[in-house]
């Protein structure tokens, strides 16, 4: 991984390839930022431009023996330690080199991806990613092995928040690693990371992206249209991988979707026989365009009833216009904040579902007429969806 293609982030490139030109790069670091924001992606560059051969002002090589090695995530002194699962039929937890040849292509894949991205990708289902003691110790044996053949030996340990109270164990390696090795932790929830942790640590804060970075990185790299990427910029909310996502998908016809949804529900507080059957079509229709469009249709949804209540609270909006700003007016001249809100705790808990592999029939039909009760002023709890 290169620096240059790392969507923006460029105050934080330039403070890396300083310090590593000085030869003062901490001997722990920690990169702090949302989902998203490039921090795994950076980590990899810093660990690519610190070994690389020929390292530039701006940038490692990206041709040398050790940028190739790198690039490929096969260098024998970069070492990577990530959330994994325990695989059966194994009596003892799994480690991180355990998962290595599906890490390196989800990673080489794309470096934004998420959490549940990776679980995914390795049949989680719906069990929870560790770093456990095992790992911790693996980690701490390696970390003392002399180098093979780069300058320095670095540990990423991606989401070290999964450390919980497992980090312990490495306190006195980061605190006094052996020479010339370096840590760098990827932190996305920096209140999960014990305070013994984050004191052995230097602070690198990464900003989410501004929506003129994803519009950039949108029409520049992946052939996208200005509109289109425009609309994806403002749903994704500084957050590449799920700029990514959209990118691949129906994404102009979210707010017509998202819409239509609405007003099947406002059907549903008086409804007919001609409205029930429209839903059940609309939902079956729906539930075929894939998890991911409907996680897509969620998040506009939450970022549209957000303009809802700012309309509400200040007369106007800079986030949409046109047909979405005339349902957007009309639904917050009908509904009170709290209706809203309870809308938005709907949508919320059937995003997280749906993630989880909820049946999408039965969650959109749920959810539907949950959401019709909030329009008629009821208060509708969240509950578990099947």
């Amino acid at each position: 991984m290169q620096f240059k293609n790392i969507i923006a982030q460029s105050g934080v490139k330039a403070k890396i390839i300083q310090a590593a030109q000085a030869d003062r790069i901490p001997h722990a670091m920690m990169f702090i930022g949302a989902e998203g924001a490039g921090s795994l992606a950076l980590a990899l560059a810093t660990a690519q431009y610190i070994n690389c051969d020929n390292p530039g002002d701006t940038d490692s090589c990206g041709t040398c023996g050790s940028c190739q090695k790198n690039t490929r995530m096969i260098h024998p002194d970069v070492h990577y330690t990530y959330p994994v699962i325990r695989l059966k039929p194994s009596p003892s937890p799994s480690l991180s080199y355990d998962f290595i040849e599906d890490w390196r292509r989800e990673v080489q894949l794309n470096p934004y991806l998420s959490i549940n991205d990776w679980l995914q990708s390795i049949k989680a289902e719906n069990k929870q990613g560790n770093i456990t003691a095992d790992e911790c110790r693996e980690i701490i044996k390696r970390i003392n092995m002399m180098p093979y053949e780069g300058k320095y030996k670095v540990q990423i340990i991606w989401l070290a928040e999964y450390l919980k109270g497992e980090g312990n164990i490495l306190l006195k390696s980061l605190e006094e690693p052996p020479s010339n090795t370096i840590f760098i932790l990827v932190v996305e929830q920096p209140d999960l990371i014990l305070n013994t942790i984050l004191s052995r640590t230097q602070i690198v804060r990464i900003n989410a992206l501004e929506d003129e970075d994803i519009i950039q990185g949108l029409t520049a790299n992946h052939e996208v249209d200005e509109k289109n990427a425009t609309n994806i910029a403002r749903i994704a909310e500084g957050n590449w991988n799920i700029a990514l996502s959209l990118s691949h998908g129906e994404t102009s016809d979210l707010a017509a979707e998202f819409s239509n949804w609405m007003r099947m529900c406002s059907a549903q507080t008086k409804p007919t026989g001609e409205s029930s059957a429209k839903l059940v079509e609309w939902i079956d229709d729906f539930s075929k365009v894939g998890r991911e469009n409907q996680k897509m249709m969620f998040k506009y949804g939450l970022i549209f009833l957000r303009e809802c209540l700012a309309i509400k609270a200040t007369g106007s909006t800079q986030k949409i216009s046109g047909d979405e700003m005339k349902l957007a007016t009309a639904m917050a001249g009908r509904l009170s904040a709290e209706q809203i809100e309870n809308i938005v705790l709907l949508i919320t808990n059937a995003h997280y579902h749906i993630e989880r592999n909820a049946h999408p029939k039965i969650l959109l039909m749920s959810n539907t007429l949950k959401i019709a009760q909030a329009i008629m002023g009821e208060y509708v709890p969240t509950e578990p969806e099947v």
